[in-house]
C-alpha cells in the first residue's frame, strides 16, 4: 500500500535527520560545522601531504564555490589548513591540512567513530550486513528520480 511505502521513507527522512543531529552535536564539541568537517575530512583522505584542490572540495563537500571560500577562510584562520600553491594550474588554490588540522581531523573521526560503535551495538554484523544491503538497494531506487 501507499500509505505504507511514504511511511517508510518519512521513517528514514527522520532516522536521517536524528543522526545528523547527533553528529552535529559531536562537531560542536569541535568547534567545527557540517562543511568544515566535510572539507577536513576530504583532505585527510588525500596521499600525504593532504592536498585537495578547490574542484575536488565543490565535488565531495557540495557546497557552492562562494560558501567554499568562506568555509576554507574559517579553517585558515584557526590554521587548521593553508593554501599551497598547485603544481600545474596557477589559477587552482588548493588547501593543505597542516599539523593541527591532522591533529584535529583525528580526533573528530576517533569521536565519530566511538558514536556510531555505541549507536550500532545492538545490532549484530548480520543485521548491520542486511541493512546495509537494504539501504545501497535504496539508494539505487532514489538515483533513479534524482
Amino acid at each position: 500500500m501507499a500509505v505504507d511505502d511514504a511511511a517508510l521513507i518519512g521513517r528514514l527522512i527522520g532516522i536521517g535527520a536524528n543522526a545528523d543531529g547527533i553528529g552535529v552535536t559531536v562537531l560542536k564539541q569541535f568547534e567545527l560545522g557540517q562543511s568544515e568537517h566535510d572539507v577536513l575530512a576530504c583532505a585527510m583522505r588525500q596521499p600525504a601531504p593532504h592536498i585537495a584542490t578547490p574542484n575536488l572540495l565543490l565535488e565531495e563537500v557540495r557546497i557552492t564555490s562562494g560558501a567554499l571560500t568562506t568555509c576554507l577562510n574559517r579553517l585558515i584562520k584557526r590554521e587548521l589548513v593553508e593554501r599551497v600553491a598547485h603544481t600545474t594550474d596557477l589559477r587552482s588554490k588548493p588547501i593543505q591540512l597542516t599539523d593541527k588540522g591532522i591533529e584535529l581531523i583525528e580526533r573528530v573521526t576517533h569521536a565519530r567513530f566511538n558514536l556510531s560503535e555505541k549507536i550500532l551495538q545492538d545490532f549484530s554484523e548480520s543485521d548491520k550486513s542486511e541493512f546495509v544491503r537494504l539501504l545501497k538497494k535504496i539508494q539505487s531506487s532514489l538515483v533513479k528520480y534524482s
